[in-house]
């Protein structure tokens, strides 16, 4: 069940903020949690039995807004936080860079013309990557979003996973179906105008079918000149990724193909990932099914070969009970398993 983000506007108008009665606003509080318990055995780690943080979706919280300006034009923003709901510190598992609003923090204008923002605003890429496969922006039980963001033997997608800095973005209006979307990242440092990131999305959205084409270019990942400390040798990574998903009513099938090239002094190497996955129905829940292998090439060539699957029941429109298990193989490494059960809910 992909999860909804929000509920009906908690506050409207100029009883909140003051506002003369023709600009209307809505304030928006929102969040989701998300607990497991299971098994994790991580490639080449030691097993152990944990009690998790975001199974499905890592927990947060948010507040976005909405005033309308009239003549069809609003301003919007919006705050997201990320926390850990087993210890209830803030920021994802894992992600030491994580600040307090780390999920979203943007401010723009909407109306005619499309959509501006500016902010910390996820890639394009990040949206791509979990809109096509069926475990969504699962770190825990997704294969396509561990071999792109929780890379091994070097594979991965850089330039901070979910999130980019100093960035604006701009998404088209609809016609029929067919979106545009383009971003950039500044490096915000003197002596590095050249450092920066950018990406550019077409996406194709018509009843049950869907596609998306994703180009990505960064020369930083999160600080101006940095992408040698990331991956010795790194001057600039590339990017291109094809989604598709086609909802038959009985199985929702997904798939991607991914190429990554990344630009290293010592010579450039390029990763191949494809990723298959159905949904399917099964009395009121949903069996999900996903697997994904990445092979390297240049300097050195090695394999990922990830699957998991997972049966998601719904005990309402907001909350859902899950079980799920992983299994990792990649070159030279030992087998990681992950095994869990947990529970989602919204508000």
């Amino acid at each position: 069940m992909k999860t909804k983000r929000g509920v009906q506007a908690l506050v409207l108008g100029a009883a909140l903020f003051g506002e003369a009665a023709h600009a209307q606003s809505s304030v928006q509080l929102y969040g989701l949690l998300d607990a497991f318990v299971g098994y994790k055995k991580p490639l080449n780690g030691q097993s152990s039995v944990i009690a998790g943080n975001g199974g499905m979706t890592a927990p947060y919280f948010g507040m976005r807004g909405v005033e309308d300006l009239g003549g069809g034009t609003s301003v919007i923003f919006d705050l997201e936080s990320y926390f850990n709901i087993q210890n209830g510190t803030s920021g994802r598992t894992g992600f030491p860079h994580d600040g307090l609003f780390s999920r979203n923090a943007y401010v723009g204008l909407s109306g005619h013309y499309g959509t501006v923002t500016a902010g910390l605003i996820p890639p394009l890429l990040w949206f791509s990557t979990i809109q096509f496969n069926p475990f969504w922006n699962s770190f825990v039980f997704s294969p396509i979003v561990l071999h792109s963001y929780i890379g091994v033997n070097g594979q991965g997608v850089f330039g901070n996973a979910g999130e980019w800095w100093n960035s604006v973005y701009y998404a088209s209006p609809a016609y029929r179906g067919l979106v545009g979307r383009a971003m950039y990242s500044f490096g915000n440092e003197a002596g590095h105008l050249g450092q920066n990131k950018w990406s550019g999305q077409v996406s194709y959205n018509n009843g049950g079918f869907a596609t998306s084409v994703v180009y990505q270019q960064i020369k930083f990942s999160l600080n101006a000149g940095d992408l040698g400390t990331v991956l010795p040798g790194l001057t600039t990574q590339s990017v291109v990724n094809i989604g598709m998903s086609y909802d038959m009513g009985f199985v929702k099938l997904y798939g991607q193909y991914q190429h990554v090239w990344d630009s290293i002094t010592t010579g450039d190497v390029g990763i191949d990932t494809g990723q298959l996955g159905f949904s399917i129905p099964v009395g009121v829940g949903r069996i999900l099914g996903s697997d994904a292998y990445s092979k390297s090439s240049g300097n050195s060539s090695v394999y990922r070969n990830t699957w998991a699957l997972s049966y998601d029941y719904p005990l309402s429109k907001r909350t859902d009970l899950y079980a799920a298990f992983l299994s990792d193989r990649a070159s030279r490494m030992s087998t990681g398993t992950t095994i869990g059960g947990g529970i989602r809910t919204t508000f």
